[in-house]
C-alpha cells in the first residue's frame, strides 16, 4: 500500500529544486518547529524525574556550634552522611511508569510537529503556485480584453457597432485590471508566508510539471487505509500515550494510602574543641523505615479522585481522536478519488471552452454574436484554466494530508514532489 500511494511523489534523483531548498531552510529556521523541539526535550525529562523516585538519595549535612557549658566555651562541629533507598513504594513505581508514557508522548509530539512542518511548507508552496497561476491568467485575460477593446473601438469608429459594445468592453477591461492588481497582492502575500517559514525572502519557486500524475491510490476501499491510520497516525499515538500517562497517574494517586518501606543508613561524626567534655565520636546506623499514612486531611482521597477524572478525560479524548482519524481518513480518500475525476473534467473543460470561444469569435466576426458573448466566452476559458490548476494543487494537498493521516508522511515525500517541479 505504501508503494501505491507514493507513486506520484517519486521521480529519478536530480539536483534539489526550490521546494526541497525551502524545506531545508524551514527545518533550520522555523520557530514553531524549534519551539516543538524544546517542548519535546522538556517533556522527555519526565522519565528521569519519575525514575528518581526509585533510586537512592544521598545527602551530606554539616554543622558547627559554639557552646557555653559549665562556664567553659568551646566549639562543636561535625557532619552526617545519609543514604535512603526505597524498597517498596507503589506511588514511586507508578510515577516512574507515568514518566515513561509522558516521555513517549513528548517524543511523538515532536514527530507530529515535523510532519506538520512538511504540510505547512507544501501548503505554502502550493499557495504560491496558485497565486502565480491566478496572476498569469489574469494578465493574459487583461491582454486579451485589451485587444478586444481596441478591436471594438476601431469598429465603432467606422460605424460597424454601437457605443454600448464599446462600453461593455471597457467595463470588462477595467474589471480585468482590478483582478490583476488583486492577484499581484495575493502573490506577494503568499511569498510572505514562505518567508515566515524560512526566515528569509524567497525569490522564486519552480512550477509544477504538466505531466504530474494525478491517479487513484490503491486500494480504493477505505478499510485497509483506516487500519493503517489506526496503527500509524501520530495524533492518535499521542492520545494513547497521554491516556497511559493519566492511567499511571491515577494509580500513583490511588496508592497514597499504601505503606512505603525504605532502607536507611547514615554516618555521623562530631568533634569538640574543648578538653571537657572530651569530644571526638562517630556513629554509624543502618535500618528500615516503614511509613503508613493514616490521615492527611482528606488530600489523598481528593488527589485520587482528581486523577481518576483526569484518566476518564484522557480516555474520552482518545476515543474522540480515534473517531476523528477514521472520519478524516475516509474523507481524504474520497477527496483524492473525486480529485482525480475533477482534474480530468476540468482539463476537458478547457478544451470545451477553447472550442466555444472560437465559435463565438466567428459569430462575432459575421455579426451573429455581440462583444458581450465574446467577453463571456473568454472569461469562461480563463476561469477553466485557473480551476484546472487549482484542482491539481488541491489533489497534491489532499495526498500529503492523507499520508499524514495514515502516519507515513516523511521528508522523502517533499523530495519526491520536488522532482516534479520544472526547474529553470
Amino acid at each position: 500500500m505504501a508503494t501505491a500511494i507514493s507513486c506520484a511523489l517519486i521521480a529519478p534523483q536530480v539536483s534539489a529544486g526550490a521546494l526541497a531548498n525551502i524545506y531545508q531552510q524551514a527545518l533550520a529556521q522555523d520557530p514553531q518547529l524549534k519551539a516543538a523541539e524544546a517542548a519535546s526535550k522538556a517533556g522527555q525529562e519526565a522519565l528521569p524525574q519519575g525514575r528518581a523516585g526509585l533510586l537512592p538519595t544521598l545527602s551530606l549535612t554539616g554543622n558547627t556550634t559554639w557552646v557555653n557549658y559549665d562556664s567553659i566555651d568551646y566549639n562543636n562541629n561535625g557532619y552526617t552522611v545519609s543514604l535512603s533507598q526505597p524498597l517498596f513504594s507503589a506511588s514511586a513505581w507508578f510515577t516512574y511508569k507515568q514518566g515513561i508514557a509522558q516521555s513517549e508522548a513528548a517524543s511523538l509530539q515532536f514527530d507530529q510537529a515535523q510532519q506538520n512542518l512538511i504540510l505547512r511548507v507544501v501548503s505554502s508552496y502550493l499557495d504560491v503556485l496558485r497565486a502565480q497561476t491566478a496572476l498569469e491568467t489574469s494578465q493574459a485575460q487583461e491582454r486579451a480584453i485589451k485587444r478586444r477593446l481596441d478591436q471594438v473601438n476601431a469598429q465603432f469608429e467606422v460605424g460597424l457597432i454601437a457605443i454600448t459594445d464599446v462600453q461593455e468592453a471597457q467595463a470588462t477591461y477595467d474589471n480585468a485590471k482590478v483582478t490583476r492588481i488583486l492577484a499581484e497582492g495575493d502573490l506577494d502575500n503568499s511569498f510572505q508566508a514562505l518567508e515566515r517559514l524560512t526566515g528569509q525572502p524567497v525569490g522564486n519557486v519552480d512550477p509544477l510539471a504538466a505531466n504530474y500524475p494525478v491517479e487513484n491510490i490503491s486500494p480504493v476501499e477505505p478499510e485497509a487505509w483506516i487500519e493503517k491510520a489506526q496503527a500509524g497516525n501520530l495524533a492518535l499515538k499521542v492520545a494513547e500515550a497521554t491516556t497511559e500517562a493519566a492511567r499511571r497517574q491515577s494509580q500513583a494517586a490511588g496508592s497514597g494510602h499504601l505503606p512505603t518501606l525504605s532502607l536507611t543508613a547514615s554516618h555521623d561524626k562530631d568533634s569538640s574543641s574543648a578538653s571537657y567534655p572530651d569530644g571526638d565520636w562517630e556513629t554509624n546506623q543502618i535500618g528500615l523505615t516503614l511509613s503508613l499514612p493514616i490521615y492527611s486531611g482528606g488530600s489523598i482521597n481528593s488527589l485520587s479522585r482528581q486523577a481518576k477524572y483526569g484518566f476518564s478525560e484522557a480516555k474520552y479524548n482518545q476515543d474522540d481522536a480515534l473517531r476523528g482519524v477514521i472520519l478524516e481518513t475516509r474523507n481524504l480518500l474520497r477527496n483524492l478519488q473525486t480529485g482525480v475525476l475533477s482534474v480530468a473534467a476540468r482539463k476537458q473543460s478547457i478544451k470545451s471552452s477553447e472550442t466555444a470561444l472560437r465559435a463565438t469569435e466567428e459569430g462575432f466576426n459575421v455579426g451573429t454574436r455581440n462583444v458581450v458573448d465574446v467577453l463571456q466566452a473568454e472569461q469562461q476559458l480563463y476561469t477553466a484554466q485557473r480551476d484546472y490548476a487549482d484542482a491539481r494543487f488541491e489533489y497534491i494537498q489532499n495526498l500529503f494530508n492523507f499520508k499524514q493521516q495514515i502516519g507515513t508522511l516523511s521528508p522523502d515525500d517533499v523530495i519526491g514532489l520536488d522532482q516534479w517541479m520544472k526547474q529553470d
